[in-house]
């Protein structure tokens, strides 16, 4: 579910939702999220060397570096408003800290870990679309490593980067007696930038699954190999 926050705009009332629960963002609103999220971080990293270096030794350096971080924090907290809540910057300038903070506080979301249920399929526009769990009890694990780019996939997925998922998923994930069409998957794509984050999030640990178990398949036949 969400939560509706209503704040005040120059004499009216404006209301907006703030998803609480993976369930409740798309993809793309969840990339958008984490870039903002990361931008602030690499920034406040490099403030942090810069003053670390500048005042090396200093007995001061600690409160310079939890000033930043504090300072970091607050632009950070108020971007992210900005973005869930449509605000222009100057509009910004005019929002109560307390209704800031009130609004960070429901993205509880971004602190915990999604407990995968072992999902095989998931409905999208009224249609069923299943995880490519055939395709991979076939001895295909050179061709579909080359076709998914699955190691790759998952060093992104394991930094963060879902907003790779898409693709992927218009790649392998397909409706029953659907063939695999290259001409659609770009379509594709753009339609799956809108699927929510539970989903996406399913598919990621599918995948992850998928790669150790190939890769212990594979593991396996070059011992049996090397035996023979």
């Amino acid at each position: 579910m969400s939560i509706t926050i209503r704040i005040e705009e120059e004499g009216e009332w404006i209301d907006f939702d703030v998803p609480t629960e993976w369930k409740d963002m798309s993809v793309s609103y969840w990339a958008k999220l984490t870039s903002i999220i990361s931008r602030h971080q690499d920034k406040n990293q490099l403030q942090k060397n810069h003053y670390e270096e500048k005042y090396e030794g200093d007995k001061d350096l600690d409160k310079i570096i939890g000033n930043i971080e504090i300072l970091d924090e607050m632009r950070l907290n108020g971007e992210i408003f900005g973005f869930l809540s449509g605000l222009s910057k100057e509009n910004m300038q005019k929002v109560d800290m307390e209704q800031v903070t009130k609004v960070i506080n429901t993205l509880g979301v971004l602190t915990e870990e999604y407990k995968p249920t072992g999902a095989r399929s998931f409905e999208f526009e009224e249609e069923t679309y299943y995880f490519p769990s055939e395709m991979l009890k076939k001895n295909t694990y050179g061709d579909f490593i080359e076709a998914t780019q699955l190691d790759m996939t998952i060093d992104s997925v394991q930094n963060g980067r879902y907003d790779v998922l898409p693709e992927q998923m218009a790649i392998l994930c397909r409706r029953a007696g659907e063939e695999y069409d290259e001409d659609l998957i770009a379509e594709k794509t753009e339609k799956f930038k809108n699927l929510k984050m539970d989903t996406v999030m399913e598919f990621a640990f599918f995948l992850t699954n998928q790669s150790r178990k190939l890769q212990r398949i594979f593991s396996t036949y070059l011992e049996k190999k090397r035996n023979l």
